[in-house]
């Protein structure tokens, strides 16, 4: 989603300014974007978090606070994965995907053809790449369906696979295709025959339910002790590729008129307020689940009933800090950056007014004219 974003608003860009873009302002405001509000939330991290409770578990909440008091600089330059806090290394991933995508979207733009191929050739390289590692390091489908042998293969599954942006590529390039093909078919007058609609669904709904059910039989080491490596080959390079596919579908589907119900359910207008908060949910909610967890005095007992509370209860609770992060600090200083680099509206210049100079009169209604 992030790829088919870039693409799409990039290559907007370059249609209303007939190829050219402010290459300086492209990356500043990603990097402002970005970093404002994330500096504000690792700050609190690195100094008050720790302050905040105590339980038994509370030195993994001093692990992280020390880590983001001693690599806090290292966050922003996004060029390295080591990280204080938990999710923030996509940050990282895709800060270095975002820099690099003009390489793509402008050929794109530029020389259709040839842009095909070489987005297409990166993507089938990076692709490449994956399956080589996963031959290389005999890695897990996920991590999720580990066996014994396999434990010592986990920090290669991070350190080789999982945060790489090389390995992340292959679907940031899908997003940019689709955001490209959406760009070049807005105007599109065709319409895609019923059969191919359905047939469309069919897949995507098939190929989704597979990426997220597919492993549930293996995922016990008493039913399945062994996991084959067919499975480790097929599933682990290409489930995350796939999954960007199904994503396609559904986007196209849904702006094309395609959607249905799909389009009608995500079309609703109570997602907006709970999207604009999205970007400090994702920054917020690991820490808070540390704090939380770290802090409990009980044993915990995994029952339906008490996860569907816990998760619900954390759920309200992480959307209302974000959002009093979002109105006092997010929103502040986005309304202060379109303050400072929104270009100017400039009025149109004023018509030169040719009047012949035959009298007095006629030398009036110049005067006021010009005025």
């Amino acid at each position: 989603m992030s790829g088919l974003l870039v693409s799409f608003l990039l290559l907007r860009e370059l249609d209303r300014n007939k190829g050219k873009f402010n290459v300086g302002l492209y990356y500043l405001h990603r990097y402002l974007r970005l970093t404002i509000v994330y500096a504000f939330i690792l700050g609190f991290i690195a100094t008050l978090i720790v302050y905040f409770g105590i339980g038994p578990n509370w030195y993994d909440v001093n692990k992280y606070s020390n880590a983001c008091r001693l690599a806090w600089w290292r966050q922003f330059l996004y060029s390295t994965f080591t990280f204080c806090m938990g999710q923030t290394w996509y940050l990282a991933v895709d800060m270095q995907l975002f820099i690099v995508s003009p390489l793509f979207i402008y050929p794109l733009w530029r020389w259709r053809k040839w842009g095909l191929v070489w987005l297409a050739a990166v993507a089938l390289i990076c692709q490449g790449v994956i399956f080589f590692i996963y031959a290389r390091d005999d890695l897990s489908p996920t991590l999720w369906v580990t066996r014994a042998d396999d434990l010592a293969t986990t920090a290669d599954y991070y350190d080789h696979y999982y945060v790489k942006p090389w390995t992340r590529a292959p679907v940031y390039l899908v997003g940019i295709w689709a955001g490209w093909f959406l760009h070049v078919t807005k105007q599109s007058q065709s319409r895609l025959a019923k059969p191919l609609v359905v047939l469309g669904w069919i897949l995507s709904a098939a190929v989704g339910l597979v990426i997220v059910y597919g492993l549930a039989p293996y995922v016990d080491p008493s039913k399945v002790p062994e996991v084959s490596s067919l499975l480790k080959m097929t599933y682990g390079p290409l489930h995350r590729t796939a999954w960007a596919f199904v994503i396609t579908w559904i986007i196209f589907a849904c702006s094309r008129g395609y959607g249905g119900i799909v389009n009608r359910l995500l079309s609703w207008k109570g997602f907006l307020p709970l999207g604009r908060v999205t970007y400090c949910v994702y920054l917020i909610h690991y820490d808070f689940l540390v704090a939380y967890y770290s802090a409990m005095r009980k044993r915990f007992y995994y029952t339906l009933f008490e996860q569907f509370t816990v998760c619900f209860g954390l759920l309200v609770m992480t959307f209302g800090i974000a959002f009093l992060v979002s109105v006092t600090l997010e929103a502040s200083f986005l309304n202060l950056e379109k303050l400072i680099f929104s270009s100017k509206s400039q009025s149109k210049p004023r018509e030169e007014i040719t009047v012949p100079l035959a009298d007095e009169k006629t030398n009036a209604e110049r005067k006021k004219i010009e005025a």
